[in-house]
């Protein structure tokens, strides 16, 4: 009987190890099966309702594929489809495996979808569970297609980390934020604010475009850019500076990458940037500043005659980054009126970006919905009062106060 029992279990033993062995093996076939998605674009198709883009990883020991649709660890398809499923079963009767988003990093919309509106997308892609909602939101000003096929990694070999580390530049910049998908959808889903994507495009500028665009104006010059504006000298490449605002579901305007610093710093999202203020000691002088927040913004919200009145008071340290020869007699006098200056330069800009969002854009794109719903009693009352509707109405007081600190180095020592 123990015999038996013994023979039993070893057999049932080495059953389980085959069939393990089975499973494992299956599970590496269909691993081996699958396209891996990098990014995913959706433009406004030519002979049907959408064009369908997806940059798709090449494996590491795949053989090197030629042409310029691709990078060199990936390759970029379109087809003309009614929608994004039927543009992927397309997509899986062509390829020789099957499409998989899991891996999906970026999801980029062309500007001229954009403004026709993308409601049905945002919700098809919300429901695709290979989705992940930490997928960012970009919204390029060209043909998804061509933006894909100049996405191409310079200091990274990976597109999917290419993708993962460019956008962690809004850290230290201010000229972009990292907007995910799921906050985008719940932004648009809200009754509070207006949803925001990154903007993104390919620069091909040249020096007669630069020449153009450059004017004579004092002060930050460098944040006046949008994204393919940017007088970088490089090789055709796709650049993110400033935001696309949205109304609903539907792009009404771009933040360039001052204003996007704006934004950020009324949301408490900014965590460091640089500006250049005009040098209140010499004409045509410029200083640099490396800015952070020194407390949380406080916006408040009443509402006067039916109106918003929003006020916000932003506190900063700051450190000189401009170093010259009379950088170490700067008095207390001195940094006082760089204070000053800087409290101005920032004012005028925030001011200037809060009538553009209210009166150009109508969109609330801070999120000043949630200081003002406290002052309606109940949440029938708060909808009724559309606040989406009554941002356009809004008027502004800002208030911001610098702290500035010498300088690095050359001054502390």
């Amino acid at each position: 009987m123990k015999n038996s029992l013994k023979t039993a279990i070893l057999a049932f033993l080495i059953l389980l190890g085959f069939s393990l062995s089975f499973f494992g093996a299956f599970n590496a076939k269909n691993i081996d099966n699958l396209a891996y998605v990098v990014a995913l674009g959706l433009d406004v198709g030519e002979t049907n309702n959408l064009k369908l883009s997806l940059q798709i990883a090449i494996p590491s020991d795949s053989s090197s594929m030629s042409g310029s649709e691709q990078s060199s660890d990936s390759i970029v398809n379109s087809v003309e489809c009614s929608s994004i499923e039927s543009g992927i079963t397309l997509f899986n009767s062509y390829i020789s495996k099957q499409i998989d988003l899991s891996h999906c990093k970026v999801i980029v919309f062309s500007e001229k979808l954009a403004k026709l509106g993308i409601s049905e997308y945002l919700y098809t892609l919300m429901n695709n569970i290979q989705v992940q909602s930490e997928a960012n939101i970009m919204v390029c000003k060209e043909d998804c297609s061509t933006f894909l096929k100049n996405s191409k990694p310079l200091l990274e070999k990976m597109s999917a980390k290419y993708y993962e580390i460019a956008l962690n530049s809004s850290e230290y910049t201010g000229y972009t934020a990292n907007i995910t998908l799921g906050t985008f959808f719940s932004d648009y889903t809200d009754t509070f604010q207006e949803a925001s994507a990154i903007l993104a495009s390919v620069n091909t500028q040249n020096t007669q475009d630069l020449e153009a665009t450059q004017g004579s104006t004092n002060g930050n010059l460098d944040g006046n850019y949008t994204a393919g504006e940017t007088p970088i000298e490089s090789k055709s490449n796709i650049e993110n500076m400033g935001l696309a605002v949205f109304r609903d579901d539907k792009m009404v305007g771009e933040l360039t990458g001052m204003e996007t610093l704006c934004q950020l710093l009324l949301q408490n999202k900014m965590k460091s940037a640089t500006i250049t203020i005009p040098s209140p000691f010499e004409d045509d002088k410029i200083i640099d500043l490396s800015i952070t927040l020194n407390k949380r913004t406080k916006n408040t919200v009443k509402i006067v005659n039916g109106s918003p009145y929003i006020t916000s008071k932003i506190v900063l340290a700051a450190r000189i980054l401009s170093m010259d020869k009379n950088s170490d007699n700067l008095d207390k006098e001195s940094i006082q009126k760089i204070e000053e200056y800087a409290n101005q330069y920032l004012e005028s800009n925030l001011l200037s970006f809060l009538y553009k969002t209210a009166k150009d854009f109508k969109a609330d794109s801070v999120g000043f919905g949630k200081y003002a719903v406290h002052h309606f009693l109940t949440w029938d009352s708060w909808t009724n009062y559309d606040w989406l509707a009554n941002y356009e109405n809004s008027f502004f007081d800002v208030e911001v106060d610098t702290k500035v600190k010498s300088g690095y180095l050359l001054m502390e020592s």
